[in-house]
């Protein structure tokens, strides 16, 4: 070997992965962390305090918290959370930046109601000493009653009212999909951002996305199945 040899560089190990692969191995594996307060990345932050007033500060304490704990999170880790971050506001902005963050530290995606069934539920529950469970709620707030009895006397009473919820409503299933629409939009962005050249350096984003719109093949399977019935 010569001084005059060049110094080669190992190669790097590049993976490659989907962008909600990336996503979740940045928030869930690598411990990444958005740097707005919702957070709580800067909780501890003091501005204007130099390095010897901290050091004073442990001195009076007695002990150091110097050592142990966790390191960084990966460098292309960082960058991904980056580039969640700084979703623009038309794509959700700081919203949805915390909705992909939680959705993928769980390996998840938007509910778009695929489990939601019309259905009736009582508002309240009351507990029956006669059932010995809890029965549904009612309460005397419904019309005033006016009638006779067989004696041709005047009665009066208010009418009790079980008050009620929908679940599983057109609208409601409506509202779960466009936020998975919204939430596919930004995913979209991301992977955009993240393909370009340079931006990460260990991992390579594939073309692999999330289903546009889950519930069409849903419903394709589902009528497949009554057919076949």
């Amino acid at each position: 070997m010569t001084l005059h040899q060049p110094i080669t560089r190992s190669p790097r190990n590049v993976r490659t992965m989907s962008v909600q692969d990336a996503l979740s191995w940045a928030f869930l594996t690598e411990k990444a962390q958005l740097d707005f307060d919702q957070y709580g990345a800067h909780e501890f932050d003091r501005r204007g305090v130099d390095t010897l007033w901290i050091l004073a500060r442990r001195a009076e304490v007695g002990v150091t918290v110097d050592g142990g704990g966790t390191s960084d999170p990966a460098r292309d880790a960082q960058i991904i959370a980056a580039v969640v971050e700084a979703l623009p506001e038309p794509l959700g902005g700081r919203r949805m930046a915390m909705q992909i963050a939680e959705l993928a530290r769980a390996r998840s995606a938007p509910d778009w109601g695929q489990e939601d069934r019309l259905g009736i539920t009582p508002c309240g529950w009351d507990w029956s000493d006669e059932e010995g469970c809890f029965v549904a709620g009612a309460s005397a707030t419904g019309s005033q009653w006016v009638w006779r009895d067989k004696h041709r006397n005047k009665r009066e009473a208010q009418g009790v009212v079980c008050a009620v919820s929908y679940t599983g409503t057109a609208g409601m299933i409506a509202g779960k999909r466009r936020n998975y629409l919204a939430w596919y939009g930004a995913v979209l962005d991301l992977w955009a951002v993240l393909r370009r050249p340079g931006t990460l350096d260990t991992i390579q984003i594939t073309d692999s996305l999330p289903p546009l719109a889950p519930w069409r093949s849903a419903s394709i399977i589902n009528s497949t199945m009554e057919l076949e019935r």
